[in-house]
């Protein structure tokens, strides 16, 4: 799948360059990125004419560009004003009579099983992990590379038409051939701060940007609780794809891990060739987790979480089963969650069944 010319807005770098007088102080738009695809969407359902699309990136010092809906730049960063920017009311925006919105950022993780099973039979999976996507008509390219389908993740904060029943939504797509039409898609409340999809051969996760904030200098605690409820997941994908460098990642140096009759192990290297000691030796472990409690204090996370672990050993039919509780320490670091206490126990009050 490539990028499509319906993708690429009409701003080009003419308008870029059709204006070259500076910035007027308090006349521009916020940083962030910038789209009428709301506008665009529910124009003709409105009766208005309905304008070419439109994506503007600003940086901290007002330079701005035109992007498209992958954020690949279409002209080179200006000084100059914007053509035909005009505000609405005190905080709107506008490109002649079209409504520009400011987007959130959000990184999300892609998991899409592959088409060749792995040597023992089982699924194998592909997995990205921290990709940049924007909620007004965002969109990222997930290569398969020949070993997955090709998928595009698409991202809308949908304020509906005039007069409609429907509510505003965040809603994720699920595009392969078809740029337009989307195979599924999955919804939350416009002011979620984590949507996702699981389709069963692809699984997403978007988080809202640790960077969003409430209002000025308030960080966004509750982007620190959707990335904390998602730890667990992200975990579980890592694992599931081998990416023993990024399973790293996930851990503080100082971690350690205390698993059901095995001894203590100290630090992150160690946690990490410990958990490759199944694959290595041709089973292959798949997981399944369940939260139980999800608490932030400062920059500690606390997750109570109920898993379930399927073993397959090479040459061995009966699959052997572990159920049980975690309770998972996480610290803040640098904008993520980090790994840094993980105590599993066998609990007769989780069970496989509470995953079936």
């Amino acid at each position: 799948m490539t990028k499509r010319n319906w993708l690429i807005p009409a701003v080009t770098l003419g308008f870029a360059a059709s204006f070259a007088s500076p910035l007027a102080a308090g006349n521009n738009l916020p940083a962030g990125i910038w789209t009428n695809t709301e506008d665009v969407y529910f124009a003709e359902e409105e009766g208005r004419e309905r304008a070419d699309w439109i994506g503007i990136e600003v940086r901290e010092d007002n330079q701005w560009r035109t992007i498209d809906a992958f954020k690949a730049p279409l002209s080179d960063w200006s000084d100059t004003d914007i053509p035909n920017l005009s505000r609405i009311a005190e905080n709107g925006w506008r490109i002649g009579q079209s409504e520009l919105r400011r987007a959130r950022d959000f990184y999300c993780w892609v998991s899409i099983r592959k088409h060749a099973p792995k040597s023992n039979g089982n699924e194998d999976w592909t997995f990205q992990r921290n990709i940049h996507n924007f909620d007004q008509g965002g969109r990222i390219l997930v290569p398969g590379n020949n070993e997955a389908p090709d998928v595009t993740i698409r991202l809308r904060n949908v304020t509906w038409a005039k007069g409609s029943r429907n509510k505003p939504a965040l809603v994720l797509y699920v595009h392969k051939e078809d740029p337009v039409r989307a195979v599924s898609y999955s919804w939350a409340s416009p002011g979620s701060t984590m949507v996702g999809v699981n389709l069963r051969w692809i699984q997403v996760s978007c988080s809202r940007s640790a960077s969003e904030t409430k209002g000025p200098g308030e960080p966004m605690d509750v982007d620190r609780n959707a990335k904390l409820a998602d730890a667990g997941e992200k975990w579980r994908q890592t694992y599931q794809a081998g990416d023993w460098d990024a399973l790293r990642t996930l851990y503080a140096d100082d971690a350690v891990l205390m698993t059901q009759g095995s001894e203590k192990l100290i630090g992150a290297d160690s946690i990490v060739s410990f958990l490759q000691r199944l694959p290595n030796a041709g089973a292959n472990a798949e997981f399944q987790f369940e939260n139980e409690e999800v608490i932030t204090r400062g920059d500690l996370g606390f997750v109570t979480a109920k898993y379930r672990m399927i073993i397959t050993f090479p040459g061995v039919t009966q699959k052997t089963i572990v159920a049980g509780r975690s309770f998972l320490v996480y610290q803040w670091v640098d904008g993520e969650w980090l790994l840094w206490r993980d105590i599993d126990n066998l609990a007769p009050d989780a069970t496989s069944k509470d995953f079936q």
